[in-house]
């Protein structure tokens, strides 16, 4: 269950309380996908989740104002763990030699994150914190499950 976003100081933009919050993807998309501008946002990411869940990867992390309550976000910004990966893993989802490629093709921010740089590592924690007020926020993580993905 996703918590009810909090006020910040220093922004009218509320966010997720700090911490990780699991949810299954379809509760995502109803929370957070109700404009035209997030869903052609959760579009992309749609596609990335399929891409890293064919490649191996069971879990993903979003943060960023996509998980706030600001109706226009840029992107999304994601970090997935790469335990499981296999190296049929398309280089756009990892290479950064391929960024605009990446964010062209998935509409958002991926980094590569997870057991040994998840909830306790650099790009979790750049990515939960709000990069304008220095407060940190709460990110959603997901379960990839194919079916799931496929099915949302």
């Amino acid at each position: 269950m996703i918590p009810t976003l909090v006020s910040r100081t220093g922004t009218d933009i509320q966010a997720l309380p700090a911490g990780l919050h699991f949810i299954a993807l379809r509760e995502f998309r109803e929370a957070f996908a109700y404009n035209h501008r997030r869903a052609w946002l959760f579009e992309g990411f749609i596609a990335a989740c399929k891409a890293l869940r064919e490649a191996g990867c069971g879990r993903i992390y979003i943060g960023g104002s996509y998980v706030t309550s600001k109706s226009e976000p840029g992107d999304y910004d994601a970090c997935w763990d790469p335990i499981g990966v296999s190296a049929n893993l398309d280089p756009v989802l990892y290479d950064d030699n391929f960024l605009l490629e990446r964010q062209r093709l998935y509409r958002g921010d991926l980094l590569i994150g997870g057991a040994y740089d998840g909830p306790t590592g650099e790009n979790y924690h750049f990515l939960a914190r709000d990069k304008e007020t220095g407060q940190e926020r709460g990110m959603i993580g997901i379960k990839l499950s194919l079916l799931e993905i496929l099915n949302v």
